[in-house]
């Protein structure tokens, strides 16, 4: 305890109160006030040690919880709000939706628009008008070939969305010849096909500036040489064409939020940056490396920057009017698709089924399909768990692609009716 709790003691060792209060110590008020004072600067010290606790603890659950600290506090004060005044106040007075779209679903965030985008939208009476690029340089799924005019399929290739097995029917199946990086480190001025193990492709690299350049240049799209330009730029090579002579273009899409999450465990094996990070860690400091509206970026030309709403309806008529859309959730009617919009199935040039070589042919080709396609592994993907932060920080920087990719959801749909 403190001295002041103890009867003062002369230095003799005696106790003796008249000589201590000769000292101006020994009167009772200055015990009271020795001691009042010393529980004060108890108290305060207490309270010192307190906070700083308090701070280390905040720091560890910040720095070291992978985020469900703050996550657990954001949920618990959300759903405090909803017990206490139900669903309805998480609407605007004005009718527009706030923030969270029913507290059922883990308390997702999402942006105002939202709700109104529940239905698949008419985008033919929206007149979009799209870059002048696109709309005078790519086919119209709808328009009919017109003769005397060259329209080489465009398989844009998106990045981890199963593309390759569509590009290995065409190599292996159809024995396609392709203009794609393939052709890189060529320096011939004239157009020359190429074979190496099994795959034939054009002398050109339409996966740079550069090779592009030289593509346009060596008049690629209207030489009739390739079968099918693969390329993962979108606009760029859009530039080898023109009014006469049109891309016809195709795509496979695969769900957003899967593509984000094949990219972050690639990027944790290939670059040590971001080796260890967790998927919340990674979303939060990985920068240019996580997704972030990928296809409508490259839809719309719109690579950096804010996106709106006119981004998001571009995005969706370039998929209507432009592509034959395929998806990575269904490969084999994918492939059908294809096969069927784009004639695989009559490259012989005989339809009567007459011609029993012909016959032979398709079948064969058929069959390659079939081993292709059956040969696909069931394991599934790696996911996220809906409704953790990492799923909500994903979603949040994908709004729009999660809108772009459930309108091509509809369309593929409206392409299988037409196969069928």
């Amino acid at each position: 305890r403190h001295p002041s709790h103890h009867t003062p003691l002369n230095y003799d060792g005696s106790s003796n109160s008249s000589t201590f209060s000769l000292m101006g110590r020994g009167r009772p008020e200055t015990l009271a006030m020795a001691r009042k004072r010393q529980r004060r600067h108890d108290s305060f010290l207490r309270l010192i040690v307190a906070l700083l606790c308090l701070a280390l603890s905040f720091a560890f659950a910040l720095f070291y919880g992978e985020g469900k600290f703050g996550l657990s506090l954001t949920s618990f004060a959300y759903e405090r709000k909803i017990a206490a005044g139900g669903y309805d106040q998480l609407l605007d007075k004005g009718g527009k939706t706030n923030h969270y779209m029913n507290a059922a679903e883990e308390m997702v965030f999402y942006p105002d628009w939202w709700a109104g985008e529940k239905e698949i939208p008419d985008l033919a009476a929206k007149n979009v008008q799209l870059l002048p690029i696109v709309e005078y340089n790519v086919a119209d799924v709808e328009d009919e070939r017109k003769e005397g005019r060259v329209e080489t399929p465009f398989y844009w290739m998106v990045p981890r969305s199963g593309g390759n097995v569509v590009r290995t029917i065409m190599n292996q199946c159809l024995r396609f010849v392709e203009a794609s990086e393939l052709g890189a480190g060529s320096d011939e001025e004239v157009l020359l096909v190429e074979e190496d193990d099994g795959k034939r492709f054009v002398n050109v690299d339409t996966s740079t500036s550069s090779g592009l350049e030289r593509a346009k240049t060596l008049d690629l799209a209207t030489s009739g040489v390739p079968d099918v330009i693969i390329s993962t730029i979108f606009h760029d090579v859009l530039a080898l064409f023109n009014q006469e002579n049109r891309a016809r273009a195709f795509v496979v899409l695969r769900h957003p939020l899967e593509r984000a999450i094949s990219k972050y465990y690639s990027d944790l094996v290939t670059d040590p940056e971001v080796a260890g990070m967790t998927l919340t860690q990674y979303i939060r400091e990985g920068g240019a490396r996580v997704e972030n509206n990928y296809v409508t970026r490259f839809l719309t030309g719109q690579y950096g920057g804010a996106l709106g709403m006119h981004h998001l309806d571009m995005a969706r008529e370039v998929l209507r009017r432009k592509f034959v859309v395929g998806l990575a959730s269904d490969l084999p009617g994918t492939v059908r698709v294809f096969d069927y919009m784009f004639q695989w199935n009559n490259r012989t040039g005989d339809t009567s089924g007459e011609d029993a070589d012909a016959n032979d042919e398709m079948a064969k080709i058929y069959s390659c399909y079939d081993d292709i396609l059956g040969a696909l592994s069931d394991k599934s993907p790696p996911k996220v768990e809906e409704g953790t932060e990492g799923w909500k920080l994903l979603m949040a920087q994908n709004w729009l692609d999660l809108k772009v990719y459930e309108y091509a959801e509809f369309l593929f749909q409206k392409e299988l009716e037409k196969v069928k």
